[in-house]
């Protein structure tokens, strides 16, 4: 690519019709290279190149009525880690749980209804989060195994969450947040944060049970939530559960996607401090490996392999949204990397 030194140069700019917003290509791209840093720094020199040329050169469709951006042709490392892998892999999740749930909606939304729940345990130090992750596959295995379990959910879709705590000290708007929390363990403003340099795995579920079961004799408190994870689990103190239902709108199969998360917030693990870069990198890595973060089970995983939805992280990262249509997507605009600018810079 060449820069005229008397042109400036174009800047990729594409926005999300849907949001508003400018998609995050270039922050992803500047923690992308951060990632492959970091595995050079630790010798994984195939892999940190490999990472490196993720998302180098971006081939786009341009709609020449609406100027709206449609990603044509791209290259992706599909590194677990890797920001833009997980942004674009988080994007497909979307539109195969929206899809899958559609139908569910569709079929069974005058007899069934969707609930949220979050499963968690308590925040871990990173020597400790391959084994505590080991207990929560497991549980989650053993939980829904459980004969009642099966009668009383007809469906669900389960996400891995891992989150960072990088705070030092309890903040104002951190305690007003959980205040109710703090005030239980003494804790105020200022004080230190006891959870500093732990993880927080958790599972964010959609389940689907059938109308009546609100005023039913399955029906279940959150105290037996509770008690049925932590014995599931094999934990020795109560883990916090959280279930609601899902409010009834139009458009809620999407509001129920939401679910389809980053597993990680590559902000967090991904930063200027390159030994805190390292550790999270090495940990995280061996702590995720051949880990099935996305799952559906009962009906919705039969409406899942119909649709060929049934591991929706694993497809095609290029167009995981939605398509232009041919017949006007006529005009092909590409956009590399360029470390000068530090963003994407249009090819003449």
């Amino acid at each position: 690519m060449s820069v005229n030194d008397n042109k400036k140069p174009e800047i990729l700019q594409d926005i999300d019709i849907r949001s508003g917003k400018e998609r995050p290509w270039r922050p992803k791209k500047m923690r992308n290279l951060i990632l492959a840093n970091s595995f050079g720094r630790q010798g994984q020199e195939k892999k940190s190149e490999r990472v490196r040329y993720c998302g180098y050169r971006l081939d786009f469709q341009r709609d020449p009525e609406s100027l709206r951006l449609t990603l044509k042709k791209a290259w992706f490392c599909r590194e677990r880690l890797c920001p833009m892998c997980q942004w674009r892999r988080s994007l497909r999740v979307f539109k195969e749980v929206s899809r899958v749930m559609g139908v569910a909606m569709m079929r069974y939304g005058d007899e069934l209804a969707p609930l949220f729940l979050t499963l968690t345990v308590r925040n871990c130090f990173g020597g400790d989060l391959f084994s505590v992750l080991e207990g929560m596959f497991e549980g989650w295995k053993n939980y829904f195994d459980h004969r009642r379990m099966r009668k009383i959910f007809k469906g669900w879709f389960r996400a891995l969450e891992v989150t960072y705590d990088k705070d030092k000290v309890i903040g104002q708007r951190r305690y007003n947040k959980h205040k109710d929390v703090y005030d239980r363990q003494g804790i105020k403003p200022g004080d230190e944060n006891p959870n500093y340099d732990t993880y927080h795995p958790h599972f964010h579920v959609v389940l689907l049970v059938e109308k009546g079961y609100f005023a039913g004799k399955d029906y279940m408190q959150t105290t037996e939530w509770v008690k049925r994870w932590r014995t599931a689990a094999g934990l020795d103190y109560d883990p916090v559960c959280h279930i609601c239902k899902v409010k009834n709108r139009p458009g809620k199969a999407r509001d129920i996607a939401d679910v389809a998360k980053y597993t990680l917030k590559d902000a967090d693990f991904l930063t200027k401090d390159k030994d805190l870069t390292d550790k999270h990198v090495s940990i995280l890595g061996d702590a995720l490996r051949s880990r099935r973060l996305y799952a559906f089970g009962g009906l919705l995983k039969e409406i899942a392999k119909e649709l060929k939805a049934d591991k929706p992280d694993e497809g095609d990262l290029v167009d995981p949204e939605d398509t232009i249509r041919e017949d006007v997507a006529t005009v092909l605009v590409s956009y590399q990397w360029n470390i000068g600018f530090g963003n994407y810079v249009k090819i003449e």
